[in-house]
């Protein structure tokens, strides 16, 4: 009802603006002589003159109805201006932050049509029977009998699951409490709910932080959306261009089914940026089931230390024109010489190119190759102790940014290898990048939330004695390690004056006593090291004082 009424409004402002110019027209026509005299005029103007100024007026005006550039496009403006008089237009429609903003009943209309993206959108047409084109931010013609199969967001997305702050999943219905209001906090709890390995449930919230995966233009003034989509003229921005299209058809055509709904809800239809979040959820339930509830808390799971980062190589070792060619001991005389030629005249262009690029010419030496690793067996162990939902967190997050992950059997432990991540792939399969993966503000039953009250009052004491003997361990180790930097740097400072008066001549030892006692004295006053260590030394400063007063007393 809504179309078809716009739709004689649309015919009415018309028809009232033709009745207007014809009352003018006829009054004017009146004026020189009434219709008999004027036939011949009246047929040129009606047929010929007026149906030619309304082409060139809507052509003239067409230029500015949309931001495009080509004449080509201008064209297109025009001739769907022209369906659009006639009603045989098709969609109009404008596309912000992946909705669309249309009329009501535009986008059933099945006439050639515009699409307008904003910088932040993207889509994919369709006809009645396949996918027509993928088309990024800007102006888009659509042909007769295409339609719009889906949109995308170029933002980065937020997802989060699980119940709301004010929820309380564990508790009863209360009475002035709606079935409805109480029903979707259960939905929200039967969302993310998971069980331990000894079958305590655990209520999580879940963050997800993702993307379509497409790139973004290497600079501000290349063609292509801040939000993540490239465009331009040249070879390598058109597969830039074809590749983002790629990912966005992916995300719109590969959405999928939620198998817990019925047939005819409108939850059976798993949209794109939901995908994410449906994976984190099978991978927090799989991966806390390896777990109980005491590993969850307590800091007894092993993380190993990082992968050491291999030389990066020097710009000598990467110039290819710095590298003399290796030629093997089998070769034959012949190729020793063309080699060696060769080598040469990489020597020659090196040298040239250094000279015109206003660089010192130094001879490029062979990169020598850098000496295997040798194991260290003094190394501190670098593992460090976590608790169960730490690595629970890193293993979802790998799970779904990584091609392969850590290997965890039933128990939690750690096995030898990695194992390929099918979410990942599954991911990439859909155009989607997942950026970070966050799982906290556990919940639990209050009755489990008391027994761990009651546990923790009976062993808080131990607890505390043991973290307050490790943090007095650690201390002493500190203390004991910077009184042996602060020696060695004392030593190295006095030393410096010894090695001076001895290259004068052969040292006095009462000369060497003074000059090490004013040294000291020196370096207390300075405040060099610490203004705290100056203040609290002020003994030690009255007796070196007097120390030099009384050699200075009794001579040398």
């Amino acid at each position: 009802m809504d179309g078809s009424s716009s739709f004689r409004k649309k015919w009415l402002y018309i028809i009232g603006w033709l009745a207007i110019l014809l009352i003018v027209y006829g009054w004017q026509i009146v004026r020189m002589g009434g219709v008999i005299a004027s036939e011949v005029d009246i047929f040129v103007d009606l047929v010929c003159i007026f149906p030619i100024l309304l082409l060139l007026w809507m052509a003239f005006f067409s230029q500015f109805v949309l931001p495009v550039q080509t004449f080509g496009d201008r064209q297109k403006i025009f001739n769907r201006l022209i369906a659009y008089l006639f009603g045989s237009h098709g969609p109009a429609l404008f596309i912000e932050n992946g909705e669309i903003k249309e009329h009501s009943g535009e986008r059933l209309k099945k006439g050639p049509g515009v699409l307008w993206l904003d910088s932040a959108s993207a889509a994919v047409t369709r006809t009645a029977v396949a996918i027509k084109q993928t088309i990024g931010p800007g102006v888009h013609f659509i042909e007769k009998g295409e339609f719009i199969a889906g949109t995308v967001d170029l933002h980065t997305q937020f997802q989060s699951l699980g119940p709301r702050e004010e929820d309380k999943p564990f508790a009863e219905k209360l009475e002035d409490q709606s079935n409805e209001e109480y029903q979707q906090i259960q939905d929200r709890r039967r969302m993310v709910s998971a069980l331990t390995r000894d079958g305590i449930e655990v209520i999580p919230n879940i963050s997800v932080v993702f993307r379509v995966d497409t790139g973004f233009p290497t600079k501000e003034i290349e063609p292509g959306s801040r939000f993540g989509y490239r465009a331009g003229v040249t070879r390598k921005a058109k597969e830039n261009e074809k590749l983002d299209q790629e990912a966005i058809r992916k995300a719109i055509i590969g959405q999928g089914v939620n198998l817990n709904a019925l047939p005819d809800e409108n939850r059976r239809r798993l949209a794109w940026n939901e995908l994410p979040g449906a994976l984190a959820i099978d991978v927090w339930r799989e991966y806390v089931g390896k777990f109980t509830l005491d590993e969850l808390f307590s800091q007894t799971q092993t993380i190993p230390p990082p992968p050491e980062k291999l030389p990066q190589p020097t710009e000598e070792e990467v110039d290819p024109l710095s590298q003399p060619l290796q030629v093997s001991p089998t070769r034959n005389t012949w190729r020793d010489g063309l080699a060696t030629m060769l080598r040469e005249l990489n020597l020659m262009m090196w040298w040239a190119i250094k000279k015109l690029e206003g660089r010192k010419e130094n001879k490029p030496q062979k990169p020598i190759p850098p000496e295997p690793p040798v194991p260290d067996n003094n190394k501190k162990d670098e593992s460090k102790k976590v608790t169960a939902l730490k690595v629970v967190n890193e293993m979802v997050k790998a799970r779904l940014t990584q091609f392969d992950v850590d290997i965890l059997d039933d128990n939690g432990k750690r096995g030898e290898g990695k194992i390929e991540s099918d979410e990942y792939k599954l991911l990439q399969e859909r155009g989607l990048k997942v950026l970070n993966v966050s799982i906290g503000s556990l919940r639990l039953s209050p009755t489990v939330d008391e027994q761990l009250i009651k546990q923790w009052s009976a062993t808080w004491f131990n607890n505390a004695r043991a973290e307050s003997e490790q943090i007095d361990r650690k201390r002493n180790i500190l203390e004991t390690s910077a009184r042996e930097q602060a020696l060695i740097r004392y030593a190295e400072v006095v030393s410096r004056e010894i090695n001076d008066l001895a290259k004068k001549g052969k040292p006095d030892p009462k000369g060497t006593l003074k000059t090490l006692l004013m040294r000291s004295r020196a370096l207390i006053r300075s405040g060099e090291h610490s203004e705290q260590l100056r203040r609290r030394m002020s003994t030690e400063l009255e007796e070196i004082e007097d120390m030099i007063k009384w050699m200075e007393a009794n001579g040398k």
